[in-house]
Formats: structure tokens, C-alpha cells, sequence
């Protein structure tokens, strides 16, 4: 498990409940909770393939294209409760 990625204190705080997701990239975390390409598209295209935790991380030094992205993970199931989805 050496490359499995470390979350920082901050980097947890950002994520909150979602550490689970924590290893999955971001395009995949955000299809996991329900949300569609539109919101994948929204993530600067040199982060979608990023993990949530490098995500993560990088926000909770005040990246905020990483921010957003975290954001828009957040927001994904919200979407899908309130338009339908899987």
C-alpha cells in the first residue's frame, strides 16, 4: 500500500465524509455519486484525472481550480436528487 495516497489534515477537512472516495479520480468519483459529463467538463481538463485526494490537498492550500472541483464532487449527488439519475 506505499501508493496509496495521503490525505493532509486539510486536505480532509475539505473532502469531510467523502474520504472513502478519497483514491478514485475525480471524473470517476463525481460519476460515482451520480453526476453526469456536465459536471466533469466543468473541472479544469488537467485535474479530471487527478485523485480526490490530490484534489483535495492541492484546495486545502487554496488551490481553487481544485476547490471547485471538490465543490462540484459535493454537488454531485444533489444534482442527481433533484433532475433523476441512476
Amino acid at each position: 500500500m506505499s501508493d496509496e495516497i495521503k490525505l493532509t489534515l486539510g486536505g480532509q477537512k475539505k473532502l469531510g465524509s467523502l474520504t472513502s472516495l478519497k483514491d478514485l479520480s475525480i471524473a470517476d468519483a463525481i460519476r460515482e455519486r451520480g453526476g453526469g459529463q456536465a459536471q466533469v467538463s466543468q473541472i479544469r481538463s488537467d485535474y479530471t484525472t487527478q485523485s480526490v485526494a490530490d484534489l483535495a490537498n492541492l484546495a486545502a492550500i487554496g488551490d481553487s481550480d481544485a476547490e471547485t472541483a471538490i465543490k462540484i464532487l459535493k454537488q454531485a449527488k444533489q444534482k442527481r436528487d433533484k433532475y433523476g439519475g441512476k
